[in-house]
């Protein structure tokens, strides 16, 4: 059997800006940033990042491209129309749900159709992309986990396969969960002028965040006999993260592309490993299934796919683990402290971005109470680290 060719990793978030690229080779300040005037104008492209997917909810992000070294955050192109529509015409409408994100609920959607993407953008300008097949992703089969003590690192891999032979060009995303706890547990809350107690429904010591990895992963079997993904990795993360620290869970997703998908996606990985170097030739512009009606010659940034979705999730618990043998990473929270307000101070002005621990006595007997133990909200509100207070369904 052959053997698969390597790992293709590369962030989403180098689409919106992957035509605009600039070189740079610095040595101790002695040589000028290299910036070629064409890579760093600001074109002010749209960019499409997104997929159509047949069994679960559509997201479809519309941005604009922006020049390198421009300290304004990327700009949303919001009150869009976007609708997909099948070659039969029928038309499936996205809704706004935030700031350039257009998302669409599970469609009942026909495999043996093809659809495109249609664009009308606020200012009246039309984008259509070509039709597109609506292709299946199979079976994926496990993800698993498992420890290097060499490298101290835990190593996440997928088993895909296909027994049609009919895939052979594989995307996966993936999302971590963890669960992590604030500074101290706050017993206590002020509202209205009374301290009262917390009730577990308004408890802000444990939370669990979800994020994104950042990056989508490629892996293609066109190679071999068979269309079978055996042990790819998608990720390592060092055992001493303090992500592992009470428990951790990833949910994949895993995507099919067509031959011109994926020779889109390996050309922006291309494009992100050639940045920062000199010498490296300028990053080809990717090309685009999607075009301007008003301007056929303004270019866009985005390839639209019609896939379907397989997920699974793995957890894991700090016990299942053996190591690490260094210290946890930092919590984030070293420099919290802890004050005291007296009972006379209580206010809404002296707990100001504070929120309350405990009770405070006197040290001594008949250990009066004396005031309120209190940190800063972002020291005893985990929720303030973008994490939310409710433990999720899978979680043990």
């Amino acid at each position: 059997m052959n053997r698969n060719p390597g790992p293709q990793k590369v962030s989403p978030l180098i689409i919106r800006s992957v035509v605009i690229a600039v070189l740079v080779l610095t040595n101790g300040g002695c040589l000028e940033p290299y910036a070629p005037a064409l890579i760093t104008a600001d074109y002010n492209y749209l960019v499409i990042d997104g997929f159509l997917v047949g069994n679960d909810s559509t997201f479809i992000k519309l941005s604009r491209s922006q020049a390198i070294g421009d300290p304004v955050p990327y700009e949303s192109e919001i009150h869009a129309t976007v609708e997909v529509e099948s070659e039969e015409g029928t038309k499936y409408s996205l809704s706004e749900k935030s700031n350039g994100v257009y998302v669409a609920p599970p469609l009942n959607l026909t495999p043996s159709l093809n659809y495109r993407l249609h664009i009308r953008t606020d200012d009246t300008k039309e984008y259509y992309s070509e039709y597109v097949p609506l292709k299946p992703s199979p079976s994926l089969d496990s993800v698993t986990w498992k420890e290097n003590t060499a490298t101290e690192s835990v190593h996440f891999n997928v088993f895909a396969h296909d027994p049609e032979n009919n895939t052979r060009y594989y995307l996966w995303t993936a999302d971590e969960t963890w669960k992590y706890v604030s500074a101290g547990f706050s017993i206590y809350y002020y509202k209205n002028g009374e301290i009262l107690p917390r009730s577990s429904s308004t408890e802000i010591y444990e939370c669990w965040k979800t994020i994104d990895t950042g990056n989508i992963y490629l892996h293609s079997s066109s190679t071999l006999a068979e269309d079978i993904i055996s042990e790819f990795e998608l990720l390592a993360i060092p055992q001493a993260s303090r992500k592992f620290y009470f428990g951790y869970s990833l949910l994949v997703k895993q995507y099919a592309l067509t031959p011109e998908a994926y020779a889109y996606w390996s050309m922006i990985k291309k494009n992100s490993e050639n940045l920062g170097s000199l010498f490296d030739p300028l990053p080809a512009q990717p090309f685009s299934n999607i075009h301007c009606v008003n301007n056929p010659a303004e270019r866009v940034i985005g390839l639209f796919s019609a896939t379907t979705v397989q997920k699974k999730r793995i957890h894991f618990i700090r016990q299942d683990l053996s190591g690490p043998n260094s210290n946890y990473s930092p919590t984030g929270y070293e420099d919290c402290n802890a004050g005291i307000i007296l009972l006379n101070d209580i206010s809404p002005s002296s707990l100001q971005k504070k929120l309350i621990y405990d009770k405070y006595h006197s040290p001594v007997e008949p250990f009066e109470h004396l005031g309120y133990v209190v940190g800063h909200e972002d020291c005893v509100d985990c929720r303030k680290k973008g994490g939310v207070n409710v433990k999720p369904d899978y979680w043990r």
